[in-house]
């Protein structure tokens, strides 16, 4: 049914499987640790496509929509990622594989040496951050047409506006929620998905959910501070591998 050898099996699952852990522990992670990890064996267009439903799954179960909407302080910023990912979502088929991992390495190297220095627009007045989500809504868009890694200019920011850790890990759910089903049409009308990843993708909720679970019991027990730094530094390796990789 699927084309993977069992070594190459164990280092998906064991990778949707850890960032499920760090999705779950810290909010965001899956994409940026899984996909990476799996570009190492497969190509990057079947890694993106391998994340489909881990990612849709994940989020959606950490937006918690029982409780309600809980702001609409970022809906600009998420309708401008719509517009950014549809036009990037046309790009990537100019792009070889070796250039789509640069793109991602690079961006988070960036992102993290970014939240490093922790930066903060904690008190930045409604009308320019009005502005200044939707420019890095539609920039992280084009992104993340080109490589699907659009959360991390995104994140960074969030970060940097200081949120409450609840409503910024449901914040972020709902951004990679919605950006994720333009995303993820987009490559599979465009003929960088086969039926075969798919359904890969759906087995793939089950290590997803289980690292989720786990996580968010770690994020309950552990200081976000300290595991964020640690995760941190683990992206940053991930990143500058995947680049000298490829460079």
């Amino acid at each position: 049914m699927f084309n993977f050898d069992n070594h190459s099996l164990f280092i998906i699952f064991f990778s949707i499987l850890f960032g499920g852990i760090v999705k779950g522990s810290v909010g965001i992670g899956m994409s940026m640790f899984s996909v990476p990890i799996i570009a190492f064996i497969l190509p990057p267009t079947t890694a993106m496509m391998l994340l489909c439903f881990p990612v849709l799954i994940t989020n959606f179960l950490q937006m918690k929509v029982q409780k309600g909407i809980g702001s609409f302080r970022f809906l600009p910023m998420y309708i401008a990622l719509i517009f950014g990912l549809l036009i990037g979502g046309k790009l990537i088929l100019n792009l070889d594989f070796s250039s789509i991992s640069k793109i991602i390495a690079i961006t988070i190297i960036v992102t993290t040496i970014f939240n490093f220095f922790g930066l903060s627009f904690k008190n930045l007045k409604h009308r320019y951050e009005k502005v200044l989500t939707i420019f890095l809504g539609f920039f992280s868009g084009i992104l993340g047409g080109l490589s699907t890694f659009y959360a991390p200019p995104l994140i960074a920011y969030l970060v940097s506006a200081n949120l409450e850790k609840e409503f910024f890990i449901r914040t972020v759910a709902s951004m990679y929620f919605v950006g994720s089903i333009p995303l993820y049409s987009s490559l599979i009308y465009h003929g960088l998905g086969t039926t075969s990843d798919l359904l890969m993708s759906s087995y793939l909720v089950i290590p997803a959910i289980i690292g989720q679970f786990f996580g968010t019991k770690i994020r309950n027990r552990l200081s976000n501070t300290v595991f964020r730094k640690c995760t941190l530094i683990v992206l940053l390796v991930i990143g500058l591998s995947l680049l000298i990789k490829n460079i």
